[in-house]
Parts: C-alpha cells; sequence; structure tokens
C-alpha cells in the first residue's frame, strides 16, 4: 500500500514539475496625462519576435478597443492567419485596450438621453480626448518599445465602432484600416451617421479602409433608436456615395449573429477584407519565385504602405520547393527571404540547403 501511494506521489510531482503556462501576451500600464488615468493595455507579439535565429522584423498594429473582452478573440484569429505557408493578414502586435469608462470614452458627444428622470449617459462625449490618448500616449509608448512598421489598424464593436468611425472622420490619418463591428450609429441623434453624409463627399482618405459588420436585425417597433435600421441605411447609401474618395470600404450582414457574437466572425472577415491579396498561389510560386515579390507589390500598392512578407512564411514555401525536389526554386527563394531578412540566422540555414545548386 505505502509503494502503491509512494508511486501515486511521484507520478504527481513529475506532472506538476512538467506543467508549462501558456501565455498569448502581457499587461502593461501607462499614465495618461490627457485621461488624468492609469491606464492598462495588454500586447501579444508575433511568435518569433524574441527569437534570435530570426531577422528582426518590424510589425503592423492592431489597436483593439475592450480589449479586455476581445483580445483573446483577436489573438485567435491571427495565429490562425498567420500560420504556415497560406497566410491571410500580416503578423502583427495586437494591443489590446480595456476600458476604464467605456461611455466616456468612445462616445463623441455628450448625451442627452433620459430615463425614469435621469439622465442614461451622464458621462459621455469624450471621444476626443481618447482619440488624443491612442495616437499620442499610448502609441507613442508601443513605437518606442516595439519594433513597429508604422501601419495601424483601430478595430471597435457597439460603441467602440462608433468610436472606430468618428476617428475615420475626423481624424482619418491616424490609423491605416478602421473596423466597425455592429456600430451604435443612433447615438445621438444619429450624429455621426449625419456627419459622415457631409464629409464621405469632400474629404480625400488617401487610401484608408473601413470594413462594417452588421449583426441580426433585432429592432422593435418601438425602438426608437432603430440601431440595425441605422446600420444598414449607413452600409447601403453612405459607404457607396462616394466612390472616388480614396477610401476602400466593404460590409457584410451577418443573419445569424447577434450584437455580441457578431465580433467573432466580424474580425475574421475584417482581416481577409483588409488585407485581400496577401495570400500567394503556394503551389505556382516554386516554379515562378518571382510570384511572391509581384503580389507584395501589389499588395502595397492597393494599401499605400510598403509591406513585405513573413520570414517564416517564405521560409516555409522553401521548404515546401525543397520537399517536392525543386532546388532551383527553392534556392531563389531563401534568397529573397535572405534579402528581406539578411541578419537572420535562420534564413541562411535554409540557404544552406540548396549548396551546390
Amino acid at each position: 500500500m505505502k509503494s502503491f501511494l509512494s508511486l501515486i506521489l511521484l507520478s504527481f510531482s513529475m506532472l506538476v514539475s512538467a506543467q508549462e503556462s501558456i501565455s498569448i501576451g502581457n499587461k502593461y500600464s501607462i499614465y495618461s496625462e490627457v485621461l488624468g488615468e492609469n491606464r492598462p493595455y495588454w500586447v501579444c507579439l508575433p511568435a518569433m519576435y524574441n527569437n534570435p535565429d530570426y531577422g528582426k522584423a518590424s510589425y503592423p498594429v492592431i489597436y483593439l478597443l475592450d480589449g479586455d473582452t476581445n483580445f483573446t478573440t483577436m489573438v485567435a484569429i491571427q495565429d490562425r492567419f498567420t500560420k504556415g505557408m497560406y497566410c491571410n493578414m500580416p503578423e502583427c502586435i495586437i494591443v489590446g485596450i480595456p476600458n476604464t469608462d467605456r461611455t466616456r470614452d468612445m462616445t463623441p458627444s455628450k448625451s442627452e438621453l433620459i430615463r425614469d428622470g435621469k439622465p442614461l449617459f451622464s458621462n459621455s462625449g469624450g471621444a476626443e480626448n481618447f482619440t488624443n490618448f491612442l495616437t499620442k500616449e499610448l502609441r507613442n509608448r508601443i513605437d518606442s518599445t516595439f519594433r513597429t512598421s508604422g501601419y495601424n489598424l483601430l478595430v471597435g464593436h457597439s460603441f467602440g465602432a462608433l468610436f472606430a468611425i468618428n476617428t475615420l472622420l475626423h481624424h482619418s490619418e491616424a490609423f491605416h484600416a478602421y473596423v466597425a463591428l455592429d456600430p451604435s450609429l443612433w447615438w445621438d441623434n444619429r450624429k455621426v451617421y449625419s456627419e459622415a453624409e457631409k464629409i464621405w463627399k469632400t474629404k480625400q482618405f488617401q487610401k484608408r479602409n473601413l470594413f462594417v459588420a452588421m449583426a441580426k436585425n433585432e429592432d422593435r417597433p418601438d425602438d426608437t433608436q432603430k440601431h440595425s435600421a441605422t446600420i444598414h441605411q449607413f452600409c447601403t447609401e453612405v459607404l457607396p456615395s462616394s466612390p472616388r474618395n480614396g477610401l476602400t470600404t466593404a460590409w457584410k450582414y451577418y443573419e445569424a449573429e447577434d450584437h455580441g457574437t457578431v465580433i467573432l466572425p466580424g474580425v475574421y472577415d475584417a482581416m481577409r477584407t483588409v488585407f485581400e491579396g496577401i495570400e500567394l498561389p503556394v503551389k505556382q510560386i516554386p516554379k515562378n519565385p518571382g510570384l511572391i515579390k509581384e503580389h507584395y507589390r501589389k499588395l502595397s500598392e492597393r494599401l499605400g504602405f510598403h509591406f513585405i512578407p513573413s520570414e517564416t512564411m517564405v521560409d516555409n514555401i522553401g521548404k515546401y520547393a525543397l520537399s517536392i525536389e525543386n532546388k532551383k526554386g527553392a534556392k531563389a527563394i531563401f534568397e529573397y527571404n535572405l534579402k528581406n531578412y539578411p541578419e537572420s540566422k535562420n534564413a541562411l540555414k535554409s540557404l544552406s540547403l540548396t549548396e551546390g545548386y
């Protein structure tokens, strides 16, 4: 009996010692002079960011509102979309921004709504301050701490999506791509909606991108806000109203998703839409390695920003070429990778696999 108990205890001890934590990011904080408070933020770095054998790449940054709710969703989608040879988005640094006073930060104006004789959103209207926090204080911290490329995306849901569209209208240079998931465009008698109608026709957005996700229509007949109807009208009437204003727009209706569940499929489709064209014709590349450079040239031209493919993706394609015994193609692919990441031990090691050819 003692021997059996000892064996159980030993097995448990080995199991505990073998356990390792799975981490998808780190928590930080910054004191905001603009907001007058300490603000937490969460950061997820690409898998090879700190690997000394890989090149020191620079990365786009996704600024994710409601970070405490949506961080794991965004991380999971990026993880899936940047694995192997078929990538649907570039590797990005994800910055999740948890809330302290969501209504204050996300809304562009003071609400006059009254319920039971009391103001419904008494602390609203602080979007301009929050924009300054994001684009000056937090971005300065992120850019000075991590290797960022200068390409920035803003992702928001509900009030966060309202904030994203408002930022696009009044500070369009602040981000390159805006993702608005079921935006609360009913806010303040459709204030942002009305401003968009005017600004859309006169402003040049300089190759910015906007993706809007709309959840299923749940408006009640007695609902004066008309949340869903307002989004639908915005997408069908305002978005296409000025096709030459330099803004690339897309939207999608999710009939099976409600206001809460639309986040995951919305982000999934938004990344594929914004970065459309990034997926490479992998099976053709060993015979024509120049396709990688050509695809990324077109992507960069469309988005108005210079992108290069990730080292790990190109390395995987080169090893695929080796697996089908196309050493000539593999060599060209590995040489291209080393040109993009000249200090990479990994890229140099892979190129050495084609020595003698």
